[in-house]
């Protein structure tokens, strides 16, 4: 690693950093999931004594594609109307999919190692865009999961392989945890997270020690597990999430 890019490394995580302050204020959601995600792969980092600084840069502005458009993805969306609720499932994976590409772009404009925009362009290889899949097979069951992937490069190094893994762990786990409500341990959510993404090919460009791999499926079960811990119920909890009578947060009022 480079004194330069240990410079600019210090430079683009720092809050007050322009691209940043942006990305914060134009799309909340996502900057929050990448807040989440540097976080979790500098823990895998550690765990295989990885420098992080490089994973940490990508991590944390894999997403910045999204600030062209954020209200096409959920995290932004908050209470507001569904814009992909109008379009046909074809559209709506144009509109998805093209945030790695203007990551990279964004990312180049800004003048980022290149480290940094070969890993962010890698982080969704050829996956599905799975929730516009499905709603594409209710309308044709025939219709091919290739049209809904991404045509973006697999993973040819570890530390995109990171970011690719630990990318849909976060992404997920929220939902299935928090939104879903499913009873599932942290062990088998991150395993079959894992395994699909194996199995579908996404991994087949790395080179990887299974000790490494080891260790990089406990410290990402770890994280899930500090995550979403189990917590003691209090009656409080209920008066926490009600609303007051004129049916507003009694501070505000």
């Amino acid at each position: 690693m480079s004194s330069e890019l240990k410079r600019e490394e210090v430079d683009v995580l720092d809050a007050n950093y322009p691209l940043l302050k942006e990305f914060r204020e134009i799309a909340p959601g996502t900057f929050k999931h990448a807040q989440s995600l540097a976080s979790m792969v500098e823990n895998v980092c550690s765990s295989i004594d990885l420098d992080s600084d490089v994973l940490k840069m990508a991590a944390m502005y894999h997403d910045i594609g999204k600030t062209w458009a954020p209200a096409l993805f959920a995290e932004n969306q908050m209470d507001s109307e569904n814009t992909h609720d109008k379009l046909s499932p074809e559209i709506s994976y144009q509109l998805i999919t093209r945030h790695v590409s203007d990551s990279v772009a964004i990312l180049f404009a800004n003048a980022f190692p290149l480290e940094v925009i070969r890993i962010v362009s890698q982080h969704h290889g050829k996956t599905t865009l799975q929730s516009f899949f499905e709603k594409a097979r209710k309308e044709n069951p025939k219709v091919s999961e290739d049209l809904f992937r991404y045509h973006t490069q697999r993973p040819d190094c570890i530390e995109s392989m990171i970011l690719m893994f630990c990318d849909q762990i976060e992404a997920t786990a929220r939902s299935v945890y928090a939104t879903q409500h499913l009873k599932v341990t942290p062990d088998v959510f991150v395993t079959n997270v894992y395994s699909k993404l194996h199995q579908d090919g996404q991994f087949d460009n790395v080179q990887i020690y299974l000790g490494q791999l080891k260790k990089i499926l406990v410290a990402i079960i770890t994280d899930v597990s500090s995550m979403f811990q189990k917590r003691v119920k209090y009656d409080e909890d209920d008066l926490l999430v009600q609303e007051n009578k004129n049916g507003s947060n009694g501070i505000l009022t």
